[in-house]
């Protein structure tokens, strides 16, 4: 392990940061896709121009190269919220900080991240291989007040009234993607050839972001004690505010656009295959899954090339 400066923000001499590995002179492009599984890093780097450079250290595996000329970096960030808050973190360190003068620099650019992710939906009208772009996510875990943030956005306001009202929990905190990126995305779908809310085409609406993924999420697994959100899949699925319905549950789409998007000011999106149906209890076959998945990562390029032809 390299030499660390401080355990305050864990950097090496030469800059590298202590989960990702990545400093410097791996010159981190400004386009940037996170996945949870590090498998998926390679299934995206696949469509790249050339060999991609591979970085792995800990569970973290990156890959940088270029589509169609545009620099990319790829970043397999592991599953669960505490995981994303991690690597938010130090692509803001790699971004601004500098090792050299042990000092933070004013950022110099605005980085572009989407997430390319897989979801259920709560929703039994949502097919199951369709792809679901967010409009807003709403974050059951507790990480939001670590990270404050206040917006005067009236469906902010009202959502986040709305949903603690229903479920009674009183961390939850809701979160939007940065503006422009649903424009993109769904221009993305459009692009591969999808429609809106037909088939295996493409949802847009609020994500619900669980702490974790049995539980949380309302699974009732073997002989492990009911708890105070057993019943939260039926409330995702009945909820609805400004004529929005949760369309897909997954675990990191809003601590991310927090802390990048509206933390930092970083443009964040997400999109997310969904590979399982929590009302009807259909799940993906292997081969779906891997269709899927595939056109959540075409319409994720298509969307970065977008925002870099604006």
């Amino acid at each position: 392990m390299d030499k660390l400066l401080n355990a305050e923000m864990p950097v090496s001499e030469d800059g590298k940061v202590y989960h990702l590995g990545l400093g410097p002179e791996d010159n981190l492009p400004q386009n940037i896709f996170l996945v949870g599984d590090p498998n998926r890093v390679f299934k995206v780097a696949k469509y790249f121009d050339s060999e991609p450079v591979i970085r792995k250290n800990r569970e973290f595996v990156t890959a940088i190269g270029s589509y169609q000329g545009l620099a990319l970096a790829v970043i397999g960030t592991g599953i669960g919220p505490d995981n994303m808050e991690i690597v938010a973190n130090e692509l803001h360190i790699l971004n601004e900080y500098d090792h050299n003068k042990k000092s933070w620099t004013l950022p110099k650019r605005r980085l572009n991240i989407i997430r390319l992710g897989t979801c259920a939906t709560p929703q039994k009208d949502i097919t199951v291989g369709s792809l679901a772009v967010s409009y807003l996510a709403i974050g059951f875990d507790n990480l939001g007040q670590h990270y404050p943030f206040y917006s005067n956005a009236c469906i902010i306001k009202n959502i986040a009234k709305a949903i603690s009202k229903s479920t009674g929990n009183a961390y939850s905190y809701v979160t939007m993607p940065s503006c422009g990126m649903l424009y993109y995305l769904t221009e993305g779908c459009k692009k591969i050839g999808l429609e809106l809310q037909t088939g295996k085409g493409y949802y847009c609406g609020i994500t619900a972001s669980a702490p974790g993924f049995y539980k949380p999420q309302g699974r009732k697994i073997g002989r492990l004690p009911n708890g105070p959100f057993d019943e939260i899949q039926n409330i995702w699925a009945d909820f609805q505010c400004f004529a929005l319905k949760v369309i897909n549950i997954e675990m990191e789409n809003a601590i991310l656009f927090r802390i990048l998007g509206e933390c930092l000011n970083y443009r964040v999106g997400a999109i997310c295959a969904v590979l399982a149906n929590r009302a009807t209890g259909e799940i993906a076959s292997p081969e779906e899954y891997d269709a899927s998945i595939d056109r959540c990562i075409r319409t994720g390029l298509e969307a970065m090339k977008l925002l870099n032809e604006k």
